[in-house]
């Protein structure tokens, strides 16, 4: 029996030994499968956001190749813009050079004509001018209407188009040379109907006003008045404009002009 006791206590250091092993291995084999867990947990968070970024590089770079495609747009846009304006001021630089030789003409062009001007009218268009006589002797009369004319309807092209700092040049241009006054109320008018499509009411209305005192029984003073009222009407100063109107109503009674007056006024 005592001889037995050291195997038995052998026996039994080892059972305990491997009882302990045992335990320590399942200690270890669990806590490998909490690390596993966690191992897998943290890679299903770097999966998760390598997709968030994938995902934002994906929208950033959508969002980039619009704002690329936008910008093209953009400059092409611009590159339009700068080839019509290039040949715009082409355009007005050859209209400008053909206004000023239009000018030139204008000053040194004479019709001879055989016989005398009309009695009484001296300056007139086709009167002959005073001391001047053409290489025979007879008078020479000036008959710049024919100029004027062209002139002025160049210049209402002009306005018509939208070229209002050429129509506006124009208009001043006949005006200053129409001494007989066939053109110069039209030029006046139109000067300031030029000026006002350009948002210059005051100098709008200086050229209106000008019309009225110039040519008080001219064919465009019921208009001026009327733009007068108009503009002072936009202005919101009732005064001016009633006071205008009334004298558009009275002089031009019956006109369109009078009648628009009237009714703006009840409004």
């Amino acid at each position: 029996m005592i001889a037995s006791f050291p195997r038995l206590v052998l026996v039994s250091i080892s059972i305990l030994s491997w009882t302990g092993c045992a335990h320590i291995t399942m200690l270890r084999t669990e806590e490998l499968r909490k690390v596993e867990g966690e191992v897998k947990a943290a890679s299903k968070q770097i999966e998760g956001l390598q997709k968030s970024i994938d995902d934002l590089n994906m929208a950033q770079g959508g969002s980039t190749s619009k704002m690329k495609a936008d910008l093209t747009l953009m400059l092409n846009q611009l590159e339009s813009q700068i080839t019509r304006l290039h040949a715009e001021i082409d355009e007005t630089q050859f209209r400008l050079t053909q206004l000023s030789a239009k000018i030139e003409k204008l000053d040194q062009k004479k019709y001879v004509v055989g016989g005398a001007g009309v009695p009484g009218t001296p300056g007139a268009p086709g009167a002959a001018t005073p001391g001047a006589v053409g290489p025979n002797g007879e008078p020479v009369r000036v008959v710049e209407g024919l100029d004027l004319e062209a002139l002025f309807n160049q210049s209402r092209d002009d306005y018509i188009r939208g070229k209002y700092d050429l129509a506006l040049q124009g208009f001043k241009n006949v005006y200053e040379k129409d001494a007989g006054g066939t053109w110069r109320e039209l030029a006046m008018f139109w000067l300031g109907e030029t000026l006002l499509k350009q948002d210059k009411t005051d100098k709008a209305l200086e050229a209106y006003a000008r019309v009225t005192k110039e040519f008080p029984r001219g064919t465009k003073t019921c208009s001026s008045r009327f733009k007068i009222g108009l503009i002072y009407h936009g202005k919101k100063d009732k005064a001016k404009r009633d006071e205008e109107w009334n004298k558009l109503i009275a002089e031009c009674p019956g006109t369109n002009e009078a009648q628009r007056a009237q009714e703006m006024q009840k409004e």
